[in-house]
């Protein structure tokens, strides 16, 4: 795979301190002079690249990192596991081995996470996991991934009943699949294990198998590749406010650690803080459909959001023409977006709030 370079936009440069990064708002019209500079402009520095390894017999690129990945394991579609993530739910248990973790708001202003796992040798526990939400498994389906949940909502039951599978902790089959601790008072103590969703997929006859000729929809850069334009982003602060999440980039490794409810967000099964190589944010309209505060984000269509990567944000957009179709990502000049290799964190932020980014 080729990184294409992202194109400079001339503007203000950002000031240092608090500011909206990646406003959603149009700006006004650049005067003559400035047009025809960004348009000499839009031809970006090239960079020297190394080509990527030659792949030993065997191996592959992840479809969700990028990383290189045993064929038995990058040719398996993923888990994704709905985690609950109130304060009564911390600390949560093997969500540090997740490739991709998607993050929403749901009722009462709190978030649930969902979280992709393709690789599942040691996952020996996971959870607690929750109910499905409808447009968590819109997001599910980006990747093709097995959607796994204990409950539903109203609109997610709609959903399964049309044929959408899952595997579902209502079910006849669920205490193969998952089993409740004692630590926790339910519904916050259900998890699942490597057996338990192996079991899963026996009793739903759900393959793991890709469809033939399946192709990632994630872009990978094939070396790291600060962006060249951008808003600064060492601290990048979401805007939701009962578990008030955010990240820091650490220069050392180029990773964002992951915080919420005022300390560092951490995996108990390994003491290991959550890290990410990239933060992908898509603002999408949202709307209320029940008198229970259950959300709806407009996911078919297009909108504005946020790639960001060692330490810069860069205005992005999105697109999904259907249901059946998957979520692309663009720079603002139409070519697609290319992530670093690594984990990546996703989160669909209703359009009338926005994410800040910071100088640390």
């Amino acid at each position: 795979m080729k990184k294409r370079g992202i194109i400079a936009i001339l503007g203000l440069s950002m000031l240092l301190g608090l500011t909206a990064c990646g406003s959603k708002t149009e700006t006004t019209a650049a005067t003559e002079t400035e047009t025809q500079t960004t348009s000499v402009e839009t031809e970006s520095v090239q960079k020297t690249k190394k080509a990527r390894p030659e792949l030993a017999e065997g191996q592959m690129y992840s479809y969700l990192t990028g990383e290189t990945v045993d064929e038995a394991i990058g040719s398996q579609r993923p888990f994704a596991i709905m985690i609950n993530n109130i304060q009564e739910a911390i600390p949560q248990s093997g969500i540090s081995q997740a490739e991709i973790m998607y993050e929403c708001l749901v009722e009462s202003g709190i978030t649930r996470l969902m979280c992709e796992f393709q690789n599942i040798e040691d996952l020996n526990k996971v959870g607690s996991i929750r109910s499905a939400r409808h447009y968590y498994m819109d997001l599910a389906q980006d990747d093709d991934a097995i959607y796994t949940h204990f409950g539903q909502s109203i609109f997610a039951e709609e959903r399964i009943n049309q044929g959408y599978p899952t595997i579902s902790g209502l079910s006849g089959y669920s205490e193969a699949v998952f089993y409740r601790t004692g630590d926790r008072e339910a519904p916050h103590n259900v998890y699942s294990s490597k057996d338990g969703l192996l079991a899963g997929l026996e009793a739903t006859g759900i393959s793991r198998d890709y469809p033939e000729n399946y192709k990632g929809r994630l872009n990978f850069n094939d070396e790291d590749i600060v962006p060249e334009t951008g808003d600064t982003a060492e601290k990048v602060t979401m805007p939701f406010n009962v578990n008030n999440p955010w990240f820091e980039y650490n220069e050392e490794d180029g990773l964002y650690y992951r915080f919420q409810y005022g300390e560092p967000h951490i995996d108990v099964e390994n003491n290991k803080q959550l890290t990410f190589k990239n933060l992908i944010i898509q603002y999408a309209e949202r709307s209320v459909i029940s008198g229970e505060d259950h959300q709806d984000y407009k996911l078919i269509g297009s909108g504005s959001g946020l790639m960001i990567t060692d330490g810069k944000a860069v205005k992005i957009t999105w697109e999904r023409e259907t249901e059946g179709d998957r979520t692309a990502y663009y720079y603002e000049d139409g070519t697609p977006v290319y992530l670093n290799v690594g984990k990546s964190y996703i989160a669909v932020v209703p359009s009338e709030l926005s994410v800040t980014c910071e100088s640390k």
